[in-house]
């Protein structure tokens, strides 16, 4: 899948190996045209430029998107590799570079082309050895660069270091596809068990729904009201993870919207939210996140205003750096402090205080209640295991 993260950070790694290999290469091969110019050389002179000509082209290409990336890289080292080689029956000014060269021109031959092409290109490279072995001993071509003895010895010597790298490249690159499919099997199953867990949770809710019709006692159903709608507010965290292509992840503002959506069908009141875009959490701190919202705003609709009224409540989650603040205000009125002796919602809030990091809940009770929440964004996804609150 292209959005992977995994291709991504591929494709990110490739890029820029691919220009600084570019950028390595067109230096070291202009220095070089330089001293064949000066001592010269003008046979290396012309396949240098040549070299050259050939990778700014490739370059421009892939600027204005004419070639791929790996195109691009493609001329790259075949520009390079074919110079290098003919180096070795061409007198230029630093013969050593070809020794060089070809010690590391496998690793990037490989990496850039893949094992399967960069196999064949070794069997060229090998051949193109192979040939100059030959001139060496037979002096087809004069002067030789080399005795025929170092020539095998490249020969030799090239053909190992390929064989390595090909081995090398080849479980790399089976450590990376097995590691890509063991992290999108987990992922499927991770959306698999969100979801099975927003079915479980439903079903619990539309038992307790169930119990509710049954009671007659008015304060047993506000009760059982309440833990459904807590449910909702965990079960809307799984419902988002489960058709989510990150189901790590959180968008608080489209889980926070659920969350008013279903409160406000409980309330004439207008619940007003105001959420900082592409703000994400993960799964343990969004989940305290909509307890919290679902338990301030519960009581803002049952104690802020008088009956049969027709008011505002305001939700806002906002950043400061690596703090953010939930705020939960109405302009009822007022509040009694005395009244979360023996709430369970305010005893809720205080508890997912307790197991955020750096947290701190404030209440100001002038011109109606302002609850407001504050909490460090450090990621600490265990300690929703660990609370109980669940």
């Amino acid at each position: 899948m292209k959005n992977d993260l995994y291709h991504r950070n591929t494709q990110q790694l490739f890029l820029r190996l691919t220009k600084l290999f570019f950028m390595i290469s067109l230096m070291i091969i202009s220095v070089d045209t330089y001293e064949s110019y000066k001592h010269h050389f003008y046979t290396m002179v012309w396949l240098e430029i040549t070299a050259l000509l050939a990778q700014v082209t490739g370059f421009v290409l892939y600027y204005f998107r004419m070639i791929t990336l790996r195109a691009f890289a493609s001329i790259l080292i075949i520009a390079v590799s074919i110079l290098v080689v003919l180096a070795l029956f061409i007198i230029g000014e630093n013969p050593e570079f070809s020794l060089f060269a070809l010690a590391i021109l496998p690793v990037f031959i490989f990496f850039f082309l893949g094992t399967e092409n960069g196999k064949k290109f070794t069997v060229f490279m090998v051949f193109m050895i192979l040939l100059a072995v030959f001139n060496s001993h037979f002096r087809i071509i004069e002067p030789i660069i080399f005795p025929a003895s170092l020539y095998v010895e490249i020969l030799i010597g090239y053909t190992g270091i390929s064989f390595l790298h090909y081995r090398f490249e080849e479980y790399r690159q089976n450590f990376q596809t097995e590691l890509l499919t063991f992290s999108r099997s987990q992922k499927t199953l991770l959306k698999e068990l969100n979801h099975r867990v927003k079915n479980n949770l439903q079903m619990i809710m539309g038992l307790l729904l169930m119990q509710s019709n049954r009671v007659k006692n008015e304060q047993c159903k506000k009760v059982l009201s309440s833990q459904v709608n807590r449910l909702k507010a965990i079960g809307l965290v799984h419902e988002q993870l489960s058709g989510n292509n990150r189901p790590t992840s959180v968008d608080i503002e489209a889980y926070l919207k659920s969350i008013i959506t279903t409160l406000q069908l409980l309330t004439r009141h207008t619940i007003i939210l105001e959420v900082e875009k592409g703000l994400t959490m993960d799964t343990a701190t969004a989940t305290y996140i909509g307890l919290f919202v679902n338990e301030a705003v519960s009581n803002a609709i049952e104690h802020a205003y008088l009956p049969n009224t027709e008011e505002k409540i305001k939700v806002s989650c906002l950043t400061e750096g690596l703090t953010c603040r939930l705020s939960i205000e109405d302009s009822g009125q007022g509040f009694n402090g005395t009244d979360t002796n023996n709430s369970l919602g305010f005893s809720l809030m205080e508890a997912i205080s307790d197991y955020l990091d750096e947290s701190f809940i404030t209440i100001d009770p002038q011109n109606g209640t302002r609850i407001t929440l504050e909490f460090s964004l450090k990621k600490n996804q265990e300690k929703l295991l660990d609370s109980g609150l669940l």
